[in-house]
């Protein structure tokens, strides 16, 4: 076994995270004499919970080698509680080990060919080789998606139609599944209605509270109060009250029965990679399930869209995306054997905007200052959470993440979320 530090580290922070590492090279390249080079997995600013890494191992008698995506939690103990590392491993975990095989395995009775591109079931995540829930040694080791063409759409750029198609589609088909498991084999779905919202473990955080109201000052001054008073009135009393508060109870299942499902959780721009041809995007990969939850399906709609594209953009194809995402649901819910107008007719899809719609606000509120800043720009967030844990001031870091330069598309993409929130009738 050879260990390269060259483009990175010479081994994995944690001790059993590198054993694990180890003993996956030799079985995927069926060598004992091996090779392994570590480098960064994703930039600054890419990835807030887990910390990345990408092992290129190679056999070093045949050259063969594949690459695995390494995903550790901080091994600070104040980011570990400000992110709640813990919690979210396990639900990854969870997803990856229980829930989807499951899903999987519904699928594969039904008839359905998962792999038959973006026509077949639902399989767009990446392969899970194995998994630790260790304290303090929690690990995920996936398969590299970029060796398979897969890459991240840069966040700073305004993602197109077809991207957004391809999202779309592929939430109708995974929010498909629930609804027929539900119908056909409901104690399946059953262990997983239950799941704690994640949000829900930090709701007595005074230091999130502060972050929160920060973070809506900010939104508000996105707005002309003497120029749109309905807009900024109607915004203001949206974010009204304890912000953790309303995010629980936008999550809670309960609120959105018979019509919830298990989400995505996490469904922004940096936890989809995508596969182009010609410059056109043809097929999507989700990744990052930390935040998976048991709740209304329009809540993954919400977030992507929101946080991915502009007013101008929505004015154009919201109506559209949502058709095209019905239509997928509603497809897939057939060829797996449930009837859609039974289980989620369209109407009902209508019902759960209204109600739980504005989630896309309370998101665009968390996510666009982090989306359109900077790379370098971005807070030292191990520094940031020794601040936060102490209950120090933390002004100084949130007002950090912003970039100079793409603070007029902050402004511009966050004030025209609050219009659609009110032209929709959301908020």
């Amino acid at each position: 076994m050879c260990l390269d530090g060259v483009n990175g580290p010479a081994e994995l922070p944690v001790v059993s995270s590198q054993h694990h590492l180890e003993e996956l090279a030799r079985s995927e390249l069926n060598s004992d004499d091996v090779s392994i080079t570590l480098s960064a997995g994703s930039a600054k600013g890419d990835n807030y919970i887990g910390i990345v890494f990408r092992a290129r191992v190679e056999c070093r008698q045949t050259g063969k080698h594949k690459n695995i995506i390494v995903k550790l939690p901080p091994q600070s103990e104040a980011r570990r509680n400000q992110f709640f590392a813990r919690p979210s491993f396990e639900r990854e975990i969870c997803f990856y080990t229980e829930i989807y095989p499951m899903m999987v395995k519904f699928q594969l009775e039904k008839g359905i060919e998962l792999d038959d591109g973006t026509n077949g079931g639902f399989n767009q995540i990446p392969r899970c080789l194995r998994t630790s829930l260790v304290e303090r040694e929690e690990a995920i080791f996936m398969t590299d998606l970029k060796e398979a063409g897969f890459d991240m759409f840069d966040r700073h750029q305004l993602q197109g139609i077809e991207h957004h198609r391809l999202l779309v589609k592929t939430l109708g088909r995974f929010h498909a599944i629930s609804f027929a498991l539900k119908d056909q084999q409901p104690e399946l779905i059953a262990p997983y209605q239950g799941m704690m919202e994640l949000f829900a473990t930090r709701e007595d955080d005074g230091s999130l509270d502060t972050w929160f109201t920060m973070l809506i000052e900010r939104t508000l001054g996105t707005l002309d109060e003497q120029e749109e008073p309905e807009v900024y009135s109607k915004t203001k009393a949206a974010l009204e009250g304890k912000f953790m508060d309303m995010i629980i109870d936008l999550t809670k299942g309960e609120n959105a029965e018979p019509y919830a499902v298990i989400c995505h959780g996490d469904c922004w721009n940096n936890n989809m990679l995508f596969k182009s041809e010609n410059g056109i995007p043809v097929d999507i990969r989700l990744l990052d399930w930390q935040i998976c939850r048991y709740a209304s399906p329009v809540l993954d709609l919400m977030y992507f869209i929101f946080t991915a594209s502009t007013k101008e953009f929505r004015e154009l194809h919201y109506e559209h995306l949502l058709d095209l995402y019905y239509e997928s649901l509603a497809d897939f819910l057939r060829r797996l054997g449930s009837d859609p107008e039974k289980l989620f007719p369209r109407k009902a899809l209508d019902e759960q905007l209204q109600r739980f719609g504005r989630f896309g606000l309370m998101m665009a509120v968390m996510l666009l200052p982090v989306i359109n800043t900077k790379s370098e720009d971005v807070p030292d967030l191990e520094e940031m959470s020794e601040k936060l844990e102490s209950g120090a001031d933390v002004t100084e870091n949130i007002n950090n993440f912003r970039s100079e330069e793409t603070e007029g598309i902050y402004r511009e993409k966050m004030s025209g979320c609050c219009r659609d929130m009110v032209r929709l009738g959301y908020i």
